[in-house]
């Protein structure tokens, strides 16, 4: 960690925080999607034409989350949620008034507050980023029948129909020393999504996000993909690409739910 991150993460747990997001969103820091996720994003919504102008987010950074766009767009309102109280704070100071941000720890329980905020509203964008239990989440918030799911799947799983047994203490650096046991499989999203009628579009340039969109709104803008297709392999942010065998061969023994069976 060079210097300057240091003293960002001694910042942070100080009275100071706040003053120091501020002045960092005066001298405009760059916000942004981990990979192009907020770029697919858009062609989507622009292949889609009319999207309700509401979205929903769980697991965020302040700076970095694959709503950022639309959290920028005044026309736009959204509700996120993170365990982390730091990224709520970044949001509630940098985001316009019609975006949410609440800090929480996301369980089964805990999602009334996502069912309580979209009741009585059609929501364009949901988005989920656990690292752990998204499978469960997504399958839990399918009622919501929102236009457009992103979901984060774990590439290490390979093509097999897999996720992670829900916990509602999930934590991947607990869970395995390899942090890759999490989620589910590119396989099974699609198959919960499939079965809901949704139908697979896109993946991020990373390969760790793919974007469902509902049935009824397809477009011929939008060519279906199937997972074998659509995977590709994991990149980091510095380009290299993930050892995803390798990272297999270290968690199949681990706890799955097969979840075509």
């Amino acid at each position: 960690m060079n210097a300057l991150a240091i003293l960002k993460q001694r910042i942070k747990a100080t009275p100071l925080a706040i003053p120091y997001i501020a002045a960092v969103n005066t001298f405009g820091k760059r916000r942004h999607s981990q990979s192009d996720e907020a770029a697919v994003l858009g062609r989507i919504i622009s292949a889609l034409g009319q999207v309700p102008k509401i979205f929903i987010e769980f697991g965020f950074s302040g700076w970095e989350f694959n709503c950022i766009a639309l959290a920028q767009d005044r026309s736009w309102q959204g509700l996120l949620i993170d365990g982390d109280a730091y990224n709520a704070t970044i949001a509630r100071t940098i985001y316009h008034r019609g975006i949410e941000a609440k800090q929480l720890w996301i369980t089964l329980d805990t999602l009334d507050h996502v069912i309580r905020y979209a009741a009585g509203r059609e929501v364009g964008v949901l988005s989920i980023d656990v690292d752990g239990n998204d499978y469960w989440f997504a399958k839990h918030l399918m009622p919501l029948r929102p236009a457009i799911l992103c979901v984060e799947v774990n590439v290490s799983m390979g093509l097999r129909p897999l996720t992670v047994p829900y916990d509602p203490a999930f934590d991947r650096t607990k869970k395995h020393q390899s942090w890759e046991y999490y989620g589910a499989s590119l396989t099974a999203m699609h198959h919960l999504c499939r079965e809901s009628g949704y139908s697979l579009v896109a993946m991020s340039g990373n390969g760790v996000n793919a974007f469902f969109v509902r049935g009824d709104l397809l477009t011929s803008a939008l060519r279906v993909l199937d997972p074998q297709e659509a995977q590709r392999p994991k990149i980091y942010p510095n380009g290299s690409i993930a050892p995803t065998e390798r990272f297999w061969e270290g968690i199949k023994n681990m706890p799955f739910v097969d979840v075509s069976a």
